[in-house]
């Protein structure tokens, strides 16, 4: 098996500057130095355990989400569609990882027209592009990325303020299964997704709100909070291996294990 390659960026300046999302408030602030020990943790089930290929992004001071690395673009075969988001607060951030790219020989770099946020908003599962959209990124969107990638586009109406991403309730496990929290998503959307998708396992509200959801894997292992016992166990019985890590720090910001880790393809 392949392994993967992600970036990932520090959590040096990580913490609740502003309230954008359902999560963050800035009377609940985050504790810096058990955020820095989780990303680390993370870091190092990546490089050590699995022996994953990291590239880190430097922070930049007042950019506290830059660390979820994953809402910046969304990159399928060296192409990249950088984000435009919704948010003035996280709009430099787009610049940052742009230059990032430029600087390690990337050429191939579009900015999204229409809001869109990214992988966190933008799954790829097999030939398939999962498409959230409602909170952050406009339903255009979905046309901007099927004429830029060239590949099916699945529109999905997120329609729960706690799970403003996709990748807060819906989990791609291999090319063929993907893990949701089906009241995310309008019913249509939930019929959509279900038709696209060979193999869904269903996630309850307790397990979603543990940020079990949102996971990164290889096809083989997953990697997600240690939150949802019972849904680390129900991917564990879909023939998974499962290694689950503590996150809540940056739960509180209404990020997870996903949110930290972009996928570089091609």
């Amino acid at each position: 098996m392949q392994r993967k390659h992600v970036i990932m960026t520090p959590a040096d300046f990580f913490g609740i500057e502003y309230e954008i999302n359902a999560w963050m408030h800035e009377d609940n602030q985050v504790d810096h130095a058990v955020a820095v020990q989780q990303w680390q943790q993370l870091y190092n089930i990546y490089t050590k355990q699995l022996g994953w290929n990291v590239e880190l992004v430097q922070p930049v001071e007042h950019l506290p989400d830059m660390v979820f690395a994953t809402d910046c673009c969304l990159m399928i075969d060296g192409k990249i569609l950088l984000s435009n988001f919704r948010y003035p607060e996280r709009r430099p951030e787009s610049a940052v990882f742009a230059e990032w790219f430029k600087k390690h020989g990337y050429t191939n770099i579009k900015q999204a027209t229409h809001f869109f946020e990214g992988g966190g908003d933008n799954l790829l599962c097999g030939n398939k592009i999962l498409a959230g959209y409602g909170f952050r990124s406009d339903p255009a969107a979905a046309q901007e990325l099927e004429a830029y990638f060239g590949l099916e586009v699945v529109p999905l109406h997120i329609v729960d303020p706690f799970f403003y991403h996709l990748d807060t309730s819906v989990a791609v496990l291999d090319h063929e299964t993907v893990a949701f929290y089906p009241p995310a998503l309008d019913e249509a959307s939930q019929r959509r997704l279900r038709a696209a998708i060979p193999r869904c396992i269903e996630a309850t509200l307790e397990e979603a709100q543990g940020f079990g959801l949102n996971a990164v894997s290889d096809g083989h292992t997953i990697i997600t909070s240690n939150e949802s016992k019972s849904l680390l166990q129900k991917y564990r019985d879909a023939g998974f291996e499962v290694i689950g890590t503590p996150i809540l720090e940056f739960r509180k910001s209404g990020g997870g294990v996903k949110c930290m880790t972009l996928t570089l393809r091609g």
